[in-house]
């Protein structure tokens, strides 16, 4: 048996769509064969068969599926396939029986976990938010939260929201334009806590956050999650519905032409450029290489990966999610929530909503003979 697993080296995507299957459950299958289509939020990925065999679906078309987990299994013989679904149909049949009722995706989470769905039994089908929130529930009762450091005279105290790959470069521009010092790191899940981030203690989640500005602890904060739009825009909502103030975490190796106008909260990562005029909203994070040509307008709550650049004239709406390497001619606007595959090159205005994707196909390398 053989897992089918999506060929992406996307690492900004947990999930995807499966769009279409291209064989049908059971059906006989050659190694190389398209058998399905996953779209993920920057592009159209065809699946390949691993190998020859009878191929067994594990998810329906339009299901949202990990990129992380088999979308399917391949087997040699169509009677090892029958096999392997018949026990798995009696042990699935065997849980409903003997334990409470719960998703197979919450099965297996709770192993992970170490959570006793017994725990959770109830009137409702038990779902893996369930499971996590029983799991950081557990967890919280027995972790001890580090205080924040103290900081350095005279610079601004700032808490990082977001203990992932972000608040590396955060930390890291901030230490280079001496612009501020990280003083703590807040994040939900309840694994980070404790934990350190070059340096940076994580001091729980975003009620402690709120509880230690009320404390004085810090002066403003930064959101350093790169990769999650609605993340972004979300926790820039709470820090305001609290009183927390954003700050920018510029780096400066920046180049700002004259009359830039920058709001708050934006990280700008190392060699980005501003021309003249150019507008920037709140709360946005612009990868290495970005380039925004003269008199551009830029939304809040986007995030973009390195090396895009825009001509004159160009606006960018709100929560706009740029991949790498896009390009962007003079007087395009992008309209909010607008989604852009890496490797693009927009010609034409995008309205609203709307997402542009590129089709990514596995192909084999061979060397020449």
């Amino acid at each position: 048996m053989k897992p089918v697993l999506v060929p992406t080296t996307d690492v900004n995507s947990e999930t995807g769509l499966l769009l279409a299957w291209h064989a049908a459950d059971r059906s006989q299958v050659a190694s190389g064969d398209t058998i399905a289509e996953i779209e993920t939020s920057k592009a159209i990925i065809d699946v390949p068969a691993p190998e020859d065999g009878f191929i067994l679906h594990a998810a329906r078309e339009g299901a949202e599926v990990r990129l992380t987990e088999p979308v399917a299994r391949v087997f040699a013989e169509l009677s090892e396939l029958e096999a392997f679904a018949a026990e798995a149909e009696r042990l699935r049949a065997q849980a409903a029986e003997s334990g409470p009722r719960a998703s197979e995706p919450a099965r297996r989470r709770a192993e992970e976990l170490g959570v006793d769905l017994a725990t959770l039994a109830g009137d409702t089908l038990i779902t893996v938010g369930m499971v996590e929130a029983a799991a950081a529930a557990a967890t919280t009762a027995t972790i001890e939260l580090p205080d924040p450091l103290p900081g350095v005279a005279g610079r601004p105290r700032i808490a990082l929201i977001g203990a992932g790959l972000g608040a590396t470069q955060v930390i890291d521009i901030l230490q280079a334009a001496e612009s501020g010092d990280a003083v703590a790191i807040v994040d939900d899940d309840t694994s980070r806590w404790a934990s350190e981030v070059m340096g940076v203690p994580v001091v729980g989640g975003f009620e402690r956050l709120v509880s230690l500005f009320g404390e004085g602890a810090f002066d403003a904060a930064i959101v350093a999650i790169s990769t999650s739009v609605p993340a972004r825009a979300r926790l820039r909502e709470a820090c305001a519905a609290n009183g927390i103030p954003l700050a920018n975490a510029i780096d400066p190796t920046a180049r700002i032409a004259a009359g830039v106008k920058f709001g708050t909260g934006n990280v700008v990562c190392a060699f980005c450029h501003f021309g003249v005029d150019t507008v920037v909203g709140d709360n946005n994070f612009l990868s290495a290489y970005n380039s925004y040509d003269h008199h551009n307008r830029l939304g809040s709550d986007s995030s973009t990966g390195p090396a895009c650049a825009t001509s004159g004239l160009v606006t960018l709406g709100d929560r706009v999610r740029l991949g790498t390497g896009i390009y962007v001619e003079p007087h395009v606007e992008l309209g909010d929530d607008v989604q852009i595959a890496s490797g693009s090159v927009i010609v034409a205005s995008v309205p609203a909503g709307h997402a542009v994707k590129r089709r990514v196909v596995t192909t084999a390398v061979v060397p020449p003979r």
